[in-house]
Parts: structure tokens; C-alpha cells; sequence
């Protein structure tokens, strides 16, 4: 019995004496020897009640362990102490280090706020639009369902849906839980308040709320009963029962958030429509809708053509449901050959489609902006490089009265960080500013911006770059600083401090990273900017100078017939015409650069030919006399239309200078007979020659056009009109005359609205917009680039020049001149630069080829704006060097060795 009780002693002795052992580690230093003396006697105790270990109760023995255990529980509650003497003692000094060098503090603060405000910016900007799940119940479910097919030798992958396509993949995939189908988003007349509006309004299936998950805030959503009929003259419109939904927005605006407006009757395009229902704050799906109205399915093939949405089943995957498509594709091409041979569809998640082709832009700037703070991270590197080299008899100081490396580390690392969350702070407040000014000139086409701002992910996103910039930025100078020569050091006294070669070749290194970083933005920006004077000093074919655009569309339901959309612009042309501020007034069908309006591309025949001219396309538009004096368009031979050239007159037309060339190389085009293709339309003779005029993108060369007079227009091709715009040359500010023009339409019809007006010269800056904002976002991130990589090598020059100053001065002294001096540290810049160049060309020549897609006319190896930007680091590299070389011709001998 004594044996197994001394036995049991001495397991818990050893128990006690590693406890104590263990928990002294965690106790405060100053505390661990009380802390140590309490509990071993303690311990004694213990083993007296040990020796009765036998004859204890379980309830005693339970209590004495749990005392025992209590060891853990004082300790931690010492921890605030041990915080108090080793964390707090850390940001004291680091705190009062900074404000000890406040002028050294501020530029590592302002320098770190520029990176980490540039880069928060920017993700925020990545964040709302392609991190940010849709608003939407389980989003990563929701898919777009695309016809593919390869025809005429070129691949489709995104399609639009024929209607009984639609209806077989909703009746037959198992795989999706539910499906939907939408046209694309258009712009309507809306009238029935005070003054008539235009408004987005996409036309929907009955299911779309539903497959979305998203339910109306007031009211109901459509029911089956209220699809109807396609009409005769559109397939996607009903003609069964009219029912409307309004946004949230569009209820506000015209409606004053009446909840009231339930069952209230509104007129969408002349036809009489009921609300019955609002739609919650935020959602516009598709495409920026402000109403929605019920879409009708066309039973017949390939006529009808459907944007689809649909919900995969919980736990069915992407893959599993693409390949149930596969097999009813190939089912419904065995029943239907000659409309679905070779047609597939392809599933692609909802994110990606709305998030549209910005993701790449958006990545592009992202990098971009990374190496911006990379920059600045290297700059800041440098600067406590530097420091720590003047702070080396400290360091030494403190390791030779016992500080660890690790302790000395802590301490500078602090400091790094104290420096960086001041920094992230200010950047942050910046990235506000930043944030305003991005949004402030993006172009309208980037999907969710609304969405964009700072919010609590952009707020952890600079939290978490702060702590790691400091961490990046100070552990190399920390390393250093934390290994100091304590003989050296302690010998010369701090008079002089210096640094290892391995500290100067760390410096270097950062310069060098810096240039070639600050090189590539350069190239990258150089790029976009020469793409974009391109760009702009192409040829358009018209004087947008003084020059105002109004577009109005004419609905079906008011305005059923050509005869009566002619009217309606002949007295309007008329009343535009009358004004004096009017120098010349015209219409068009599809206005150059406007993305409104309607025109047609297709084949044409020529008198005398038996078959259709192969190869020659053309647009196919209409116009009025006074549309080319209009707009500024030359004709170069003929005449232009005029009031004889009515719908019962023979058939005229005017073409292009290229459709002239290519129909008839050697010959003159005038007098000639063309059959344009198009329904209802006979032969007509061309009358006349107009120059060139860029219709779509500004990059791309200008396709052969036709035009024909809108009073000859035929009654099979009245649809064409219905949507058309006004071009009006004015003599004063073309701006001046929007509310006169805007009284003398509605003077002719007070029901139909006018949108789109704007100035010629705002439509063509509007085209222009995308390649405008990317070359200027780069090349502001460029020039800081090229601004702190400058600041990084004068930096460095600056400093070294500061540590030779004894041997520059002995050089001096010994009879050197100041040239020689002069090109010493200036060679010394200049051969980092160099290296940062040839580093920078290579990087450059491999990232700017992600710029092709952004490119008019420039290739993403142009020799010129390599050069060119290359001797413009070069030139700034230059400069910076010389600064400090000055300085150090200027060192007086006596001064220099008197401080030694």
C-alpha cells in the first residue's frame, strides 16, 4: 500500500513540477519567479494530502485536482499584465518613434495611402461587379440557356432561343427546376400622367419572377391567362389581355410611391395597360428594365427569338445539366431538321452573362493597381532600409543587453505596422475620393454600377492590405536591422553608420523592381493612349460640330401605317424647318453612333445582272433631303432627295462611295438601276454619291450604305419608321435650341416623347467613352508609378550620397574634380535604372499583349512608345540621380573629414 502511494506521489510531483513548467512560460517575466516561489509551495501542500491519496473520497480527490488545474486559469488572468509589458511597450515606442521623425513618417504614410487608396478603389470596383453574388436567392443555381451552332464557317455560342425550343427544354430538362424566357430590353412610350415618358420595358414569360426567386413588393405577377396571342406584326408581344409591372424606380418617379397605383390604367405605346404590380427596390433584371410586360411564345420556328433564364435542380451540377441539353438538342434535330440541325444550346452561368466582357478590363486595372502598391511597398522598404541603418547602435544596444533577434524583429515590425494602418486609414478616406471620381466618368455600360461603393468587404479588404503592406514593406529592414555587428557598432559609437553590401545590393534590388514595375504601367498606358488619338483622329464622314439629335418612336397602335408615320414627319420637319435658329433639318432611321433606330444589311441586285452581286453587303437605311446638309455628309456627285421624290414617283436611291466601287469599279454609278431586296421595293435608279460615314464603332472602317427616301418607304416596310431620329443644324449652341424643338414636336403629337436628345458631338464622345476611361484610369496609375519609382531612386541616391560623404569628401580633398563626383553617383542611379529598363521591356512585351482586345490601330509591340517611354524613365531617372549628385559636389573636405 505505501509502495503504490509513494508511486502515485511521484506522478503527480512530476505532474506538478511540468505544470508549472508550462504555465511559467505564459506568465508575464517580471511576475514568474512570485509566481513560481507561490506555487511549488503550494506543491508542498499538494504532497501532504497526497500521502492520504488512499483514503480520500472521490469528491476530494476531484476538488484536489481541479485546484490543481487552477494553475492554467491564473496565469491567463496575468496575461493582461504580460500584454501590458511586451505588446503595449511595442506600440508605445513604435508610437513615439513616429512622432520623434515626423517628416520621415509623413511621406511613408502618404506614399503607402496613395498604394493602398489606388488599390481599395479599384477593388471595390471588382468586388460589386464580379465578386458580389447576384441578388438573388441561391444565385450560383441560376443559369442562361444560348443556342450554339457553326454556320457559314463561323462558331455562335450565345444565341438567342427559338420559342418552341424554349417550350421543349422547359417541358423536357430534369435537371432545371424551373425556366423563364425575356426579349431584350427596349425602350417604350409610356403616357398617362402628365407628361409622357420613355422607359426600358422587357418583355417576359410568366415564370421569369419566379425561376429568379424575386417577388413583387405590391401587387401580383403575371399569370398564365394574361400571356395570350403573339400579335400579327411582333411575335413577342401578346395580344390577349395587357397587364404591366412597374419597378421601383419608375413607381417613384411617375407614380410618387403611390400604393394606390394597383389597377390603375397606363398607356405603353398607345395601348391601354393595368399595373398590377411594383417590383422591390434594386431589381431590374434584364438589362436595366423599369417595367416588365408579358411575352407571348411563337409557335413557329425560327421566327421567334428568346433570351432564356432558368434554376437547376438542388444538387444537380453545371456539367450534369449541359449534358441533358445535349441529348433533347439532338432529339429535337431528328424531329425538326430543317430548322435545328447543328443547333445545341450551351449553359452559362447568370454572373457571367451580366457581368458581360468587363471582367477582363476590370482584372487588367486590378494588376495594374497592384503593381502601383507594389511600388509603393518597395519605396517604403528603402526608407527603412535607411533608417534602420542610422538606428544600428541602438539595435546594437539593445541585443547587448539581452534582447533577442526575434524581440528586436517584434519591435520594428510594429512600427512597420503602426505605419501601414495609418497609412491604410488615409488611403481609405482617399479611396472615397478615388471611388466618386471612377464613377464619375465610367461609362454607363459596366454592368452593377449602382452597386459600387465602399462596404464592410472593401473595409476588411483594406484592413487586411494594410497589415500585410506593413508586414511586406518591414520584414526585409526588420531582418536586417535585427542581425547588427555588435563590435563594430559599439566601436565607432554611432558617429557613422553604415550598412552591409548585403544592404546596399536589398536597396538595389527594390530600385530595380521599381523601374521595371513603373515601366510596364508606362508602356501599358502609352499604349491605350495612342490607340485612343487614333481613335479620335478618325475620319467619321460628318461635321458633328453644331449639331443636335432627338429620336422619337411612333407607336403601332396610333400610328399603324406608313402614310401615317410619313405625315407625322412631314409636319415635323416642317415646324423644326420654320425656326430660325435652324440651318438645315433632316431624318434618319438609324443615327450614326446613336445605337437607336432601325436598319437592315443584306445583299443587292443590278440592273442587267441575272443574280444577287455576291459579296456586297450594305446597310440599308432612310432618310430625308436634308439629312446630309444635316449632318455634314459631302455629296460628292448627283443630287440629294427632294420633294419629287414622293411614294409615286419612280424609285430613287443614294449610296455610298465604297458601295459605288465595289458595284461599279471603272464606271459612274449615277444612272444606274439596283434592286435593294427589301419587301415591297421595285428597281431604283441611283441618284446620287455620298462620302463615307462610320455607322457603328469608331474602329472599324466604314461599311457600304444606302439610303432611300422615307416618303418612298413601302407600306410592307412601314415598321421601319416607327422609330426614327431628327437632325437639326443650328447656328447658336445646339443645346439652346432642346426646348424649342422639344415645344414644336409635342406641338404635332403631345402624347409621344422625345429621348436621346442629345448633341452629335456627345453621341460620338458617348462611342467613345470605353477606350477614353480605360487609357486615362492607366495612365493615372502610371504617372504615379512613374512618381514614386523617381522618389525610390532619389531616395536611395540620396541616402548613399549621405553615407559617403567621407569618402566623397576624401576624394575632394585628394584633388578629384567635380565632374568626376558627379558621374561617380550618377552612374551609380543610372546603372540600377538600366537594369529596371532591361527588366521592364521584357516584362512589358510579354503583360501588354491583354491590352490587343483595347487596341485601334497599334500594335502591343509598338517600337515607338517603347522607346519613346523607356527614355522617359530614363530622362526622370536621370534627374533624380542629379539632384543628389549636385548635392554631393558640394561636400566641403574639412567638414566632411572634421566630422569623422
Amino acid at each position: 500500500m505505501a509502495r503504490s502511494t509513494n508511486s502515485t506521489r511521484r506522478r503527480f510531483t512530476r505532474l506538478y513540477l511540468w505544470l508549472i513548467a508550462l504555465v511559467g512560460v505564459i506568465v508575464p517575466r517580471r511576475l514568474r519567479g512570485d509566481w513560481r516561489q507561490e506555487w511549488e509551495a503550494e506543491l508542498q501542500y499538494r504532497e501532504t494530502l497526497l500521502i492520504r491519496w488512499d483514503n480520500l473520497n472521490w469528491k476530494t480527490k476531484l476538488d484536489l485536482l481541479w485546484h490543481s488545474l487552477g494553475a492554467f486559469m491564473d496565469a491567463l488572468w496575468l496575461q493582461p499584465k504580460r500584454l501590458e509589458d511586451e505588446m503595449f511597450q511595442d506600440l508605445r515606442y513604435g508610437v513615439r518613434m513616429i512622432l520623434n521623425r515626423p517628416g520621415f513618417s509623413a511621406v511613408v504614410i502618404l506614399v503607402l495611402a496613395l498604394g493602398i487608396g489606388a488599390t481599395s478603389s479599384i477593388f471595390s470596383v471588382v468586388n460589386a461587379v464580379l465578386l458580389r453574388p447576384l441578388p438573388y436567392p441561391e444565385p450560383d443555381r441560376l443559369m442562361m440557356v444560348f443556342s450554339a451552332s457553326e454556320r457559314h464557317g463561323r462558331s455562335e455560342r450565345d444565341g438567342p432561343v427559338f420559342g418552341p425550343d424554349f417550350v421543349e427544354l422547359r417541358n423536357q430538362c430534369r435537371s432545371c427546376a424551373q425556366m423563364a424566357a425575356y426579349t431584350g430590353t427596349g425602350p417604350s412610350n409610356l403616357t398617362g400622367g402628365v407628361e409622357p415618358d420613355r422607359v426600358r420595358i422587357a418583355r417576359v414569360t410568366e415564370s421569369l419572377f419566379d425561376t429568379l426567386g424575386a417577388q413583387p413588393m405590391l401587387g401580383r405577377t403575371f399569370l398564365p391567362e394574361e400571356i395570350g396571342l403573339p400579335s400579327s406584326t411582333n411575335d413577342t408581344e401578346t395580344t390577349g389581355s395587357r397587364a404591366v409591372m412597374l419597378s421601383y424606380g419608375l413607381w417613384q418617379r411617375r407614380f410618387g410611391g403611390d400604393p394606390a397605383v394597383i389597377g390603375k390604367t397606363v398607356r405603353v405605346e398607345g395601348n391601354a395597360c393595368a399595373v398590377i404590380g411594383v417590383m422591390p427596390e434594386g431589381f431590374k433584371f434584364p438589362d436595366e428594365a423599369e417595367a416588365w410586360m408579358p411575352a407571348a411564345v411563337s409557335p413557329k420556328r425560327n421566327n421567334s427569338i428568346l433570351r432564356v433564364v432558368a434554376r437547376l435542380q438542388a444538387g444537380v451540377t453545371r456539367a450534369q445539366a449541359q449534358a441533358e441539353l445535349a441529348t433533347i438538342a439532338r432529339r429535337l434535330e431528328q424531329e425538326f431538321p430543317q430548322t435545328n440541325r447543328g443547333i445545341s444550346f450551351n449553359l452559362v452561368p447568370l454572373q457571367e452573362r451580366v457581368v458581360g466582357n468587363v471582367r477582363s478590363s476590370l482584372l487588367i486595372f486590378l494588376g495594374a493597381v497592384g503593381f502601383v502598391l507594389l511600388i509603393a511597398c518597395a519605396n517604403v522598404a528603402n526608407l527603412l532600409l535607411a533608417r534602420a541603418a542610422t538606428r544600428q547602435n541602438e539595435m546594437a544596444v539593445r541585443a547587448a543587453l539581452g534582447a533577442s533577434r526575434l524581440r528586436i524583429i517584434r519591435q520594428l515590425l510594429t512600427e512597420s505596422l503602426l505605419l501601414a494602418l495609418v497609412g491604410g486609414a488615409l488611403g481609405l478616406l482617399l479611396a472615397f475620393g478615388i471611388l466618386k471620381l471612377l464613377l464619375a466618368f465610367a461609362p454607363q455600360e459596366i454592368p452593377r454600377l449602382n452597386a459600387i461603393g465602399i462596404d464592410s468587404w472593401a473595409l476588411g479588404f483594406t484592413l487586411l492590405l494594410s497589415v500585410l503592406t506593413g508586414i511586406i514593406f518591414g520584414l526585409a529592414p526588420a531582418l536586417q536591422a535585427s542581425r547588427p555587428d555588435l563590435n563594430a557598432t559599439l566601436k565607432e559609437g554611432g558617429t557613422r553608420a553604415t550598412g552591409g553590401a548585403s544592404r546596399h545590393r536589398l536597396r538595389g534590388l527594390l530600385v530595380v523592381a521599381e523601374v521595371s514595375m513603373a515601366l510596364v504601367l508606362l508602356i501599358g498606358a502609352g499604349l491605350l493612349l495612342k490607340s485612343f488619338s487614333r481613335l479620335r483622329e478618325t475620319k467619321l464622314g460628318f461635321n458633328p460640330d453644331h449639331v443636335l439629335t432627338a429620336s422619337v418612336t411612333l407607336p403601332e397602335a396610333t400610328h399603324p401605317t406608313a402614310a401615317l408615320k410619313k405625315a407625322y414627319y412631314q409636319e415635323s420637319l416642317a415646324r423644326l424647318a420654320a425656326r430660325p435658329e435652324t440651318q438645315a433639318v433632316g431624318l434618319i432611321t438609324s443615327l450614326p453612333h446613336g445605337n437607336t433606330g432601325l436598319s437592315m444589311r443584306g445583299g443587292l441586285t443590278v440592273k442587267g445582272e441575272p443574280e444577287e452581286r455576291s459579296g456586297v453587303m450594305a446597310i440599308k437605311l432612310a432618310a430625308t433631303g436634308g439629312y446630309f446638309r444635316a449632318l455634314g455628309i459631302p455629296l460628292l456627285k448627283g443630287r440629294a432627295f427632294n420633294d419629287r421624290d414622293a411614294a409615286d414617283s419612280p424609285g430613287v436611291v443614294i449610296i455610298s462611295e465604297t458601295l459605288a466601287r465595289s458595284l461599279w469599279p471603272n464606271e459612274d454609278a449615277l444612272g444606274k438601276r439596283i434592286d435593294i431586296g427589301l419587301p415591297g421595293e421595285t428597281w431604283r435608279e441611283v441618284i446620287g454619291v455620298v462620302g463615307e460615314v462610320k455607322q457603328r464603332e469608331l474602329g472599324a472602317p466604314p461599311a457600304p450604305a444606302l439610303y432611300q427616301p422615307i416618303q418612298q418607304v413601302s407600306e410592307r416596310l412601314h415598321w421601319l419608321l416607327s422609330q426614327t431620329t431628327f437632325v437639326i443644324r443650328t447656328a447658336a449652341e445646339p443645346q439652346s435650341f432642346v426646348a424649342s424643338s422639344r415645344s414644336e414636336l409635342q406641338a404635332v403629337d403631345r402624347e409621344l416623347p422625345l429621348h436621346n436628345v442629345a448633341t452629335m458631338e456627345q453621341v460620338v464622345a458617348k462611342k467613345g467613352a470605353d477606350p477614353r476611361f480605360y487609357a486615362l484610369l492607366l495612365s493615372s496609375f502610371s504617372a504615379l508609378a512613374l512618381i514614386l519609382a523617381a522618389a525610390g531612386i532619389y531616395s536611395v541616391i540620396s541616402y548613399s550620397v549621405t553615407q559617403r560623404t567621407h569618402e566623397i569628401g576624401i576624394r575632394l580633398a585628394l584633388g578629384a574634380q567635380t565632374g568626376n563626383v558627379l558621374r561617380l553617383v550618377v552612374r551609380q542611379g543610372m546603372a540600377l535604372t538600366l537594369a529596371g529598363l532591361a527588366i521592364g521591356l521584357g516584362g512589358a512585351f510579354a503583360l501588354t499583349r491583354v491590352l490587343s482586345d483595347f487596341l485601334y490601330q497599334v500594335s502591343v509591340t509598338d517600337p515607338a512608345t517603347f522607346a519613346l517611354l523607356s527614355l522617359l524613365l530614363t530622362g526622370v531617372a536621370l534627374l533624380a540621380c542629379y539632384l543628389p549628385a549636385r548635392r554631393a559636389t558640394k561636400v566641403d573636405p574639412l567638414v566632411a573629414l572634421r566630422r569623422e
